[in-house]
């Protein structure tokens, strides 16, 4: 099967959709609150999605570790409340070394096994050399494989990292990721469900056989859903757009144009091969939860 050269899912990804009835694993990705409000709006979160997170939570951190007390402890509030596996993202640029794995014991000692190993970005408040540290996400891997047996997962970029002259390039170097120790990839969100059938595919024929799982954004606020993806090089295809800038006539309709492409979105994914769907739930539940339920969740 040419996966490169399908727009819409075939009669056989079709079949694979209908027998997996949708009911893929899937996990939810999180961020630290500042405010006790959102603390409060996190707890409903976990709560209301913790039934239906197979694969468990994630929490992020943000660049140059400026979140990273923030991280370890909504990490193991969440796996407490939550009861499922969380993955901590470990961001490396702006952390020494030392640092970086400092908090990965501290993870371990807590209980939090999952790491989410990231190079990440430049902190935008810094404008002098970082601290020396991992260079590469796949030294921080092989390093965290060497200190405990931690379940590491890696990024992907199914239309390639910004920073990558080719995706051919940019494979390769995930390839390096897997070998230094990696047993999952999430990927960066995609609006075009085709690129990432494309992107398993080259990824299979690259040597890559770990589980890719596809960042599924819930399509609420699609203007700043839209600049957000046309940032990242994320193409945007013509029917959501489409559907949204006709929707801006009728705001009411909205909410539920949004409900009904987010499952469309994740339909597609699943047909073209995902084996779990990573939702960036953005700490509110509504909708996370009704896709769940509409892919077949209780």
């Amino acid at each position: 099967m040419d996966v490169a050269r399908l727009t819409q899912p075939t009669d056989a990804l079709l079949q694979r959709l209908f027998e997996s009835n949708g009911a893929v694993p899937l996990s939810f990705e999180l961020f630290p609150p500042r405010t006790e409000a959102r603390h409060a709006a996190l707890r409903e979160t976990v709560k209301r999605l913790a039934p239906v997170a197979e694969d468990g939570f994630s929490v992020t951190m943000g660049a140059g570790g400026t979140t990273r007390t923030g991280t370890h402890a909504t990490a193991v509030e969440v796996a407490h409340l939550g009861e499922r596996p969380v993955t901590a993202h470990l961001t490396a640029l702006g952390l020494t070394e030392a640092d970086a794995l400092e908090a990965a014991e501290e993870l371990w000692e807590a209980g939090i096994t999952r790491i989410l190993a990231l190079r990440g970005d430049r902190p935008r408040a810094t404008a002098g050399p970082l601290p020396p540290g991992f260079v590469h996400s796949s030294e921080l891997v092989a390093a965290l494989a060497a200190r405990h047996p931690f379940e590491i997962a890696v990024a992907a970029y199914p239309e390639k990292h910004p920073e990558a002259e080719t995706l051919s390039e940019d494979i390769d170097y995930l390839k390096e990721k897997v070998d230094a120790g990696a047993s999952r990839a999430y990927c960066q969100f995609v609006l075009d469900p085709a690129a990432y059938g494309r992107f398993l595919e080259a990824c299979a024929q690259h040597g890559i056989d770990v589980p890719i799982i596809p960042g599924l954004m819930p399509l609420e606020g699609w203007t700043r859903l839209r600049s957000f993806a046309r940032a990242n090089g994320a193409r945007v295809p013509d029917w959501l757009e489409r559907l949204f800038v006709q929707g801006e006539d009728t705001p009411e309709l909205m909410p539920h144009l949004a409900a009904v492409a987010t499952l469309e979105q994740a339909r597609r994914l699943i047909a073209f091969g995902a084996p779990a769907l990573h939702v960036y739930c953005m700490n509110r539940w509504p909708l996370a939860l009704a896709l769940a339920r509409l892919l077949g969740h209780r």
